[in-house]
């Protein structure tokens, strides 16, 4: 779901009047697929899975500005921090910050968002993605904080991003404002998502659905934008019904690729073939383990293989007189048959049914013995049989 809102914002900025339009998103889009939301002022917040506690210190305030970031507003004025307890811990939390000021090209200086995760600094991996709420997104400095980059336009350099997520057995997180230069910063917005208990990601496979002959082996691309925390790991599985996954698993392979058991498949039947992640037992996915995460599905249908078999009505035939020849197919036609005969060599037929004829003459003077016909390539609309 996506929402239009104007938000309007006025500030005493050396004479200068904001004006921030946005789009507010939903939480969903916000949190990264994290779906709790973090909004106390201060004190404890209680959520199904864990309590938060919210620690404010120094200059902060609140307040949400584009697209919903917020309600946390530090360093208005000074170095500040909130600082987010988890009883018990969380595993992933998305973050999302607007307003990073750089006016280093004017010599004033910068500013630069710190993390410590569990009392320690927490090297930032990454700077998210990018947000339309300012036309720039942060950089992450050598010291592993995030920062605006100067844009060498003096009090233009502002920088917001959304989705930095961040994987960690979370007993506390602090986001630190921290003002480099003798500047008071106009100060930094931030929501903060997390998400609780057992956090995998499959990823994504990117194939179309597959269709080939049953003596093919069905590949996939691997799975990419994998989460894997230590201790899991991922496999493939095909599997039959796209509503049950899990209870209906045929095979497990280590690689994405999977072939054709007539034991337990059958040809013209759609199967799926998708990535799991789950606890490493013994160097296979625990599949009856409490934490799971499957990817996208990819549809694969093997086709059968044509076949063909060879009738004659009357098997007694003569020299010099012909004999016919019916041919019944199984497959897809047209057919093209390339068969033997123990008088005539290879021959090349095409068939555009599933019944045909053909016609074998024994020449004059052929030795009385038997007449062996023998198909030596057989393709039909979908595949070969050799």
């Amino acid at each position: 779901m996506q929402i239009l809102l104007f938000l309007f914002r006025k500030t005493a900025f050396l004479g200068q009047t904001i004006l921030i339009v946005g789009f507010l998103l939903s939480a969903k889009a916000l949190s990264g697929q994290c779906p709790h939301k973090i909004t106390a002022n201060s004190g404890t917040q209680q959520f199904l899975c864990t309590e938060v506690t919210v620690v404010p210190e120094g200059q902060v305030n609140y307040s949400t500005f584009c697209a919903g970031i917020g309600p946390y507003w530090i360093s208005e004025f000074t170095e500040s921090s909130f600082t987010f307890n988890f009883s018990p811990p969380v595993n992933k939390v998305v973050l999302a910050f607007d307003g990073l000021e750089n006016n280093e090209f004017s010599g004033i200086g910068h500013e630069e968002v710190a993390i410590e995760i569990n009392g320690a600094p927490y090297f930032i991996p990454n700077a998210g993605s990018p947000s339309f709420c300012q036309n720039y997104q942060p950089i992450v400095t050598a010291g592993g904080n995030l920062m605006a980059e100067d844009c060498q336009i003096p009090f233009s350099c502002v920088s917001a991003c959304k989705d930095l997520e961040i994987f960690e057995t979370i007993n506390s997180i602090t986001i630190r404002d921290l003002i480099i230069g003798d500047y008071t910063q106009f100060g930094v917005t931030f929501s903060i998502h997390f998400c609780c208990g057992c956090f995998l990601d499959a990823g994504m496979i990117s194939a179309q659905p597959i269709q080939l002959c049953s003596n093919v082996a069905a590949t996939v691309p691997p799975a990419t934008n994998t989460m894997l925390p230590s201790g899991n790991l991922l496999q493939y599985v095909l599997f039959s019904d796209a509503n049950n996954f899990l209870g209906s698993i045929l095979a497990v392979s280590h690689t994405p690729s999977f072939s054709f058991d007539p034991a337990t498949m059958q040809p013209s039947t759609t199967y799926y073939i998708a990535a799991v992640a789950g606890d490493d037992l013994n160097g296979n996915v625990d599949l009856d383990g409490d934490c799971l995460d499957f990817s996208n599905p990819i549809e694969v249908l093997w086709l059968t293989q044509p076949s063909v078999v060879f009738a004659i009505d009357n098997p007694d035939v003569c020299e010099g007189e012909c004999a016919i020849v019916t041919a019944i197919f199984t497959g897809e036609p047209p057919f093209t048959m390339i068969y033997d005969t123990s008088i005539s060599g290879s021959v090349t037929g095409v068939f555009q049914d599933d019944t045909g004829t053909f016609e074998i003459c024994i020449p004059q003077y052929t030795a009385p013995g038997i007449l062996l016909i023998q198909a030596i390539s057989l393709t039909d609309a979908n595949c070969s049989c050799n």
